[in-house]
């Protein structure tokens, strides 16, 4: 797609919609989008900073990311969409390419315990693949390959995944014709799906995390730049519910998140005008959001995930529409 068209649909306020391609690949350093106008809560703690971490070797931007034995793998997107790159804290190195190219997927890690002994790794769900796909994939601990696992029970990209224990949820998203409500569990031990409760605001673009044993859903948006939302809620697993919780100060999609002990760390996105630095915090102690320092390189389509207290936040597009950056960058929470 050249970048006429992506600028036309920027002016639109429209989504890049699937099956249309890749747009035309941007490479930038650092990102210089205009501010973000919408409101936040609170001031940053003075002691807190963002530090640059080495750059990802492949800039990418709508990938998926998990963490898996303390290490984070980031997956396909625009710029290499079947690139696995994998960071130790300190240095890159590359993972086994996916089978397919995709961008907008979901990724999640199942963890290594007594319970999923033949089921943990590295997950990938869905996402483009020239239109939204069902196909699943799974990278073993010390595999050299991805298997296909079960597909979801039907396409979904632009979705989030969150896994918790042997399980696997998929909230939110978009299914090449609409926005999909219905949530779908992956049970990692028997390779098998099943739907639970709907999501109540159905959205794409949005981010997902485990906090406090709840499925967390926030942000996103309504298939356009112009549609974005500040909606915050969690699923039960237990209950098979979902609870509204606190809206975000600032709505956004493109975004990511996840969580350091009890709180819930929401970062990036894009509007038509430029991209969000704002960085804002949920305490599900107090049921409150708090502002983070600001991110030095805002952009969306970003990996965001944390290890211990440290969240990280990889490549991804400093303006809206089809860009890309190797710049990641980390912050180190206190403890609470």
């Amino acid at each position: 797609m050249v970048m006429r068209l992506v600028l036309l649909g920027l002016l639109l306020g429209a989504c890049i919609a699937p099956g249309e391609g890749a747009p035309e690949r941007t490479t930038f350093t650092f990102g210089t989008p205009p501010p973000s106008r919408a409101p936040s809560s609170g001031s940053p703690p003075a002691a807190l900073v963002w530090r640059r971490i080495a750059d990802i070797p492949t800039g990418r931007s709508e990938v998926a990311a998990a963490v898996f034995r303390n290490e984070v793998y980031v997956v396909g997107g625009f710029g290499g969409g079947r690139v696995v790159e994998i960071f130790d804290g300190q240095t890159w190195r590359r993972g086994p390419d996916l089978p397919l190219a995709v961008d907008h997927a979901m990724a999640a890690a199942v963890a290594e315990t007594p319970a999923t002994a033949t089921s943990a790794g590295v997950y990938i769900f869905g996402g483009n693949a020239g239109a939204p796909i069902a196909r699943s994939f799974r990278l073993a601990p010390n595999a050299t390959a991805w298997r296909e696992i079960a597909a979801m029970p039907g396409p979904r990209s632009q979705a989030a995944a969150v896994a918790r224990g042997s399980s696997v949820y998929i909230v939110g998203g978009y299914d090449g014709q609409r926005l999909v409500a219905p949530t779908y569990a992956y049970d990692a031990n028997a390779d098998s799906w099943r739907q639970v409760a709907p999501i109540p605001t159905t959205r794409d673009h949005l981010a997902a995390a485990m906090l406090t044993g709840r499925i967390c859903a926030i942000g996103g948006r309504k298939l356009s730049l112009t549609t974005n939302l500040a909606t915050f809620e969690c699923y039960d697993p237990g209950a098979d519910r979902w609870e509204a919780m606190p809206d975000a100060p600032t709505p956004r999609g493109g975004v990511g998140a996840d969580v350091v002990g009890t709180r819930l760390v929401f970062v990036g996105g894009e509007q038509p005008s430029g991209t969000y630095k704002e960085v804002e915090m949920f305490d599900s102690a107090t049921r409150a959001w708090s502002r983070l320092p600001d991110l030095p390189n805002p952009r969306h389509g970003i990996g965001v995930v944390a290890v211990g207290r440290t969240v990280y936040v990889m490549t991804g597009g400093p303006t809206p529409g089809g860009s890309q950056t190797p710049v990641s960058e980390a912050i180190d929470l206190t403890a609470p």
